[in-house]
């Protein structure tokens, strides 16, 4: 028997998998489901589980920042995840398993089985080092294009602060100082950003979470930007920031 645990933030995907995990992996039995990686650390801790089904997209902190934290990972991992090209390619290069959603029960399958062995043979510790270390590079070197009057420009996603919409453009600020005004609307500069780190906090205002340093929920509240920029937070969008800063 393989005692198992799932950490998501989705209920409808915990519901589906733990259904077909009943109805196709009878060998796995589920300690928990836990709906925030803060759960799951502690649902780690205490039941010390074979197997943990972790996604990869989670408000407050990703599955990757999830296992950063833990001092040893002595189970193993299977990741469950929307596709999100650079991730899936650090998959690869770590030889590590993961599932894309929604899950095909074949996969899961082959997957659980792959798992049972390294749980037999004690093996896996390696393989998610070497997955968390391609992510940091992954991650510290993804880059996305914004097209220019006679081109484009490179700019790594973490030296964005944040942007705000100007019309039909919109207006980038960086780590450097330099604003960079592209020929996109905020939306289309948002469908280009990793979901995981940039949030739309109000209708003309997106930022990178990672250099958020302060929540306050004075005039009607705001945040504070690593660059000391405050922006206001709109009505509709307080629940959801405050979900995604690990505030509730």
């Amino acid at each position: 028997m393989i005692n198992a645990i799932i950490i998501d933030d989705e209920q409808n995907c915990i519901d589906t998998l733990s259904f077909d995990l009943g109805k196709y992996c009878p060998e796995v039995q589920l300690l928990a489901c836990c709906t925030s990686p803060k759960e799951g650390l502690i649902a780690i801790k205490q039941l010390k589980p074979d197997l943990v089904f972790l996604d990869v997209q989670m408000p407050w902190m990703n599955g990757f920042e999830m296992l950063e934290i833990l001092e040893s990972i002595d189970f193993a991992i299977i990741f469950t995840t929307a596709f999100d090209q650079f991730a899936a390619k650090a998959f690869r290069l770590s030889a590590i398993d993961y599932l894309l959603k929604p899950i095909d029960v074949t996969d899961l399958k082959e997957a659980v089985k792959k798992a049972a062995e390294r749980i037999q043979l004690k093996t896996g510790s390696d393989h998610i080092d070497n997955l968390l270390r391609n992510i940091r590079q992954a991650e510290s070197s993804q880059r996305v294009a914004f097209p220019g009057r006679d081109g484009y420009e490179f700019i790594e996603v973490n030296n964005i602060i944040y942007a705000q919409a100007e019309g039909a453009y919109t207006c980038v600020f960086l780590k450097d100082n330099r604003k960079v005004l592209i020929s996109r609307t905020l939306s289309d500069i948002e469908e280009m950003l990793p979901p995981a780190s940039f949030l739309r906090i109000h209708h003309s205002t997106l930022v990178n979470t990672l250099h958020v340093t302060h929540f306050l929920r004075t005039d009607g509240g705001y945040i504070i930007m690593n660059n000391n920029v405050r922006l206001s937070i709109s009505k509709s969008k307080k629940e959801k920031v405050m979900e995604k800063l690990g505030l509730k």
